[in-house]
């Protein structure tokens, strides 16, 4: 049996594991899924119904870290430190988890905008798409699950700001996170600040490209001072990002 892997077209996390499991050459059928109705074709393989999901032949693993693990080696060359992999964990949280919030604050007030980021393929700017199926249902679940009020969203911006920054000034001095190559933490920074950065070689960026944002949103962006940052992950896509599906 072929691998599937479970995701969402613009899952951050999704991307997360699609890079590496590409970087290390592993042969698998991806299947993306519709938020909400993602629920029903999980159920049966996973306690809890988040993506991205590997049926490995029977194996099946939850969570782009874990699915990084299984193809770290081949994928990089060598496993990661532990400083990495605690580094990892903390860009995970505070700069994955918290864009997960702060996406959703600035366009649920925007159905339609949702509706177009929530397709199975990517429609053209100018194409018009009806918000989701049950839509209100949705944003309260979404709501509710990443703690969408103003002053949860306020404590969860200052928490990736802190991090990107600190990021920020370490590929100020070098290319590389661990200093020497293209490793899981790279990886991560990149496929997780994605949707801020914009490569044309992530698979996300049609859907992204396909809407106009919120000027709330862009102006939130642009005022971050993270244009190097963005840049360096941009540059990263052109050279690692070969495998792009």
């Amino acid at each position: 049996m072929k691998p599937i892997l479970y995701t969402f077209p613009i899952s951050h996390f999704s991307e997360k594991a699609r890079f590496g499991l590409d970087m290390a050459n592993f042969f698998y059928e991806s299947k993306p899924l519709v938020p909400g109705q993602h629920i029903q074709t999980l159920k049966p393989l996973v306690k809890d119904t988040y993506v991205p999901v590997l049926d490995n032949g029977g194996t099946v693993i939850q969570g782009s870290k874990a699915i990084l693990d299984l193809v770290e080696e081949k994928a990089f060359g060598e496993k990661a430190t532990e400083s990495e992999i605690l580094w990892e964990d903390r860009i995970d949280t505070e700069i994955g988890k918290s864009l997960q919030t702060i996406l959703y604050f600035y366009i649920l007030d925007y159905p339609n905008i949702v509706g177009k980021l929530f397709l199975l393929e990517p429609k053209t700017k100018s194409e018009e798409v009806p918000p989701p199926e049950h839509f209100e249902l949705i944003a309260l679940s979404l709501k509710r699950r990443y703690k969408i009020n103003p002053k949860s969203v306020d404590s969860v911006k200052e928490k990736f700001i802190t991090t990107a920054k600190e990021i920020q000034e370490i590929y100020k001095t070098q290319k590389y996170f661990n200093g020497k190559n293209f490793g899981r933490v790279d990886l991560t920074v990149a496929s997780l600040l994605g949707a801020f950065a914009e490569p044309k070689e992530c698979p996300a960026y049609p859907w992204f490209d396909s809407v106009q944002m919120p000027a709330e949103y862009l102006e939130y962006r642009d005022g971050l001072g993270l244009e190097f940052l963005f840049e360096s992950i941009r540059d990263f896509y052109k050279e690692f990002r070969i495998q792009s599906k």
